[in-house]
């Protein structure tokens, strides 16, 4: 499957089930999220406004995504609101791009992900390690999400969603 097809089953409304563990104090926390995921074509101006700070070639975008999550954790009353822009560059021959993802209240963060056995693998650097996230699809309408935060080589966080579709998923173009 190539890179643009598979962005574009991402696109729906989703339910999450998150359960994060951190390894140092040996803590879980379960949440969910209602997440409303919008596919971009490559020609969408908000792809290019996003790379622009990063000096990246508009014409080098593959697609991108428009992503709303709306939150809760267990434990915590007040709901957390997101949105955040992801921008996917066109691949270079060994399959690899780079991702920009770019939200108001954080700074602009660029990865590298890649597609093999239809699962999708992110990784981006932070300023002390990096996070790495893998996303696949047992079905049409359920994806299972994992995430490992490093810091240095020690991993620090980890993460696993299920993602149930909310409604029919879009037909194939």
């Amino acid at each position: 499957m190539d890179i643009v097809s598979f962005f574009e089953t991402l696109a729906g409304k989703w339910f999450s089930q998150r359960t994060t563990h951190n390894l140092a104090d040996q803590s879980s926390q379960a949440g969910q999220s209602n997440l409303l995921i919008e596919f971009l074509p490559a020609t969408d101006s908000d792809l290019a406004q996003a790379c622009a700070p990063l000096g990246y070639d508009p014409s080098q975008i593959a697609c991108g995504l428009r992503v709303n999550q709306d939150s809760e954790l267990e434990g915590k009353t007040q709901k957390i609101q997101s949105s955040a822009l992801m921008v996917i560059m066109a691949p270079a021959p060994s399959g690899e791009g780079v991702l920009v993802q770019a939200a108001a209240s954080s700074p602009t963060l660029q990865g590298t992900y890649r597609v093999d056995d239809e699962v999708l693998t992110i990784v981006t650097p932070t300023e002390t390690g990096q996070i790495e996230e893998r996303l696949w699809f047992a079905n049409p309408s359920l994806r299972m999400r994992t995430s490992v935060v490093k810091v240095g080589d020690i991993e620090q966080v980890a993460s696993f969603c299920s993602e149930i579709r909310m409604g029919a998923p879009k037909p194939a173009t």
